[in-house]
C-alpha cells in the first residue's frame, strides 16, 4: 500500500509531530509512507518526505492520510485536506482556537463562517455573534473557544474520520450519523517503564505532565497542593513546557525535555494530578505517559478522561473545585493499598489500549480503502 501522511513534524513542539512517527514505525511493513510536512518541520530518515506545499505535486490516486488537532501547527494539514481530501486522525474533535487563528492570519473570515454554520445551522449567528466580542483577557477567551465546540467542515470533508478516544468517537457520531468513526488504540513509543531513580524522595511528590494551556486548570490545581502542604510533607512536580513560574520553593518546573528526560521525570512523581476543563476532546498522551509508569492520578470528569477505567484513576466532578482535589489527593495518600493498586491498574489500562498488534489491525482497517 502507498499513502501519504499530512502532518506536523519535529522539532515542532507538538505531540502530533512525535505521533507521526508512531505511527510510521508502527505500519512499516505495511505501507510504503510519503510524508507531508508543514512548515516548521524537517525531513525524518523513516520516508520520503516533502513539504506540504509540493503534496499537490503527487497523484492523486496516492491516499492521502490528515493529522488534524487544535493547535496553529496543523493549519497547513488542515488548509490541505480542504483542498485535496482523504483520510482524517482528529486527535481533537474541537478545532476552534485553530480554525481561528487561520482566519485571523489570513483575513479569510467567510471560510471560518462557513465551518460555523456547518456545524450549528439556525444558531450559528449567535455564535458568531458570542466570537466577535473583545477579549477580557486571554484565559476568558480561550473559554470561550472550549465552550463553543467547532469542527466545521471538516468531518464532511474526510473520506474516512478516526478518533483516539470514546468521547471524540460519540461527538464525531453526532456530527456525522450514520457514518463509520473508527476508533484507534494509543500509539505508544515505548510499552517498558524507564528505570526508577535511585534512592527516594524526602517528600511525596504530586505531579503534572505535559504542556500548559489554559483549560489545565493550572491555579486550581496549584491551590490544591498548597492546601495539601497543610497536613502532608509534599512538593509539585511539573513536567512540560510553558508552564508560569510560582516563585514557590516546593514547586519545580522542568520546561520541556527530551523523550528519555521526560520519562525519567515522570518516575519520581507518588500521584498525578490533571483538573483540565472544558476539553476539546482531545486524547492526552502525557496522562497515557503517567499510566504507563504505574502513576495513579486524580482527574477532573471531564472529556475523555471519563472514557479511563475507574479502577485506574481517582475522578473528580469538574464543580468539586480545589477543596474536591485535595481531598481526593489526601485520599489517596491516606490509603495507600488503594494508591498502589490504582497505578497498577492505569498501567494494566495502558498496556491493553496500546498493544502494537492490535494498534495495527486497526490502523490497516482505517487505511483500507475498499
Amino acid at each position: 500500500m502507498n499513502a501519504v501522511l499530512v502532518t506536523p513534524l519535529p522539532p515542532q513542539p507538538t505531540g502530533l509531530a512525535d505521533y507521526a512517527r508512531r505511527i510510521i514505525h508502527l505500519t512499516e511493513k505495511k505501507v510504503e509512507w510519503k510524508i507531508a510536512y508543514s512548515e516548521g518541520g524537517a525531513p525524518v530518515p523513516e520516508a520520503e518526505c516533502l513539504p506540504i506545499s509540493k503534496l499537490n505535486t503527487l497523484p492523486g490516486s496516492i491516499l492521502r492520510v490528515y493529522q488534524i488537532g487544535n493547535s496553529l501547527h496543523c493549519a497547513e494539514v488542515i488548509n490541505a485536506m480542504m483542498e485535496q481530501p482523504g483520510h482524517a486522525l482528529f486527535h481533537e474533535t474541537n478545532l476552534h482556537h485553530v480554525l481561528r487563528q487561520i482566519a485571523d492570519s489570513t483575513g479569510d473570515w467567510k471560510t471560518y463562517e462557513a465551518h460555523v454554520r456547518s456545524e450549528y445551522g439556525p444558531s450559528a449567528d449567535t455564535v458568531l455573534q458570542t466570537m466577535g466580542r473583545k477579549a477580557e483577557s486571554l484565559s476568558e477567551y480561550d473559554m470561550r473557544l472550549r465552550r463553543n465546540h467547532l469542527a466545521g467542515l471538516l468531518p464532511s470533508v474526510a473520506r474516512k474520520v478516526a478518533v483516539l478516544s470514546d468521547t471524540a468517537g460519540m461527538t464525531m457520531e453526532k456530527l456525522l450519523p450514520g457514518k463509520k468513526i473508527y476508533r484507534m488504540g494509543f500509539l505508544a513509543d515505548f510499552l517498558d517503564r524507564v528505570e526508577k531513580p535511585a534512592g527516594s524522595e524526602e517528600e511525596t511528590v504530586i505531579g503534572i505532565a505535559g504542556t500548559f494551556h489554559y483549560g489545565r486548570n493550572w491555579e486550581s490545581m496549584l491551590e490544591a497542593v498548597a492546601l495539601l502542604r497543610r497536613h502532608y510533607s509534599v512538593k509539585l512536580l511539573v513536567v512540560g513546557a510553558g508552564w508560569p513560574e510560582t516563585g514557590h520553593e516546593w514547586v519545580h518546573v522542568t520546561g520541556r525535555l527530551n523523550d528519555l528526560e521526560f520519562r525519567k521525570a515522570l518516575e519520581r512523581i507518588d500521584v498525578a494530578i490533571d483538573l483540565r476543563h472544558h476539553t476539546c476532546s482531545e486524547t492526552s498522551g502525557s496522562m497515557m505517559d503517567v499510566m504507563r509508569s504505574g502513576i495513579p492520578a486524580v482527574l477532573s470528569d471531564q472529556g475523555s478522561f471519563r472514557d479511563l477505567p475507574s479502577d485506574a484513576v481517582v475522578r473528580i466532578p469538574c464543580d468539586s473545585g480545589v477543596a474536591g482535589a485535595e481531598a481526593a489527593l489526601r485520599f489517596l495518600l491516606d490509603n495507600r493499598d488503594i494508591m498502589k493498586a490504582t497505578g497498577e491498574n492505569a498501567r494494566k489500562y495502558f498496556l491493553r489500549v496500546s498493544d502494537p498488534d492490535v494498534c495495527l489491525s486497526q490502523w490497516m482497517d482505517f487505511l483500507d480503502e475498499n
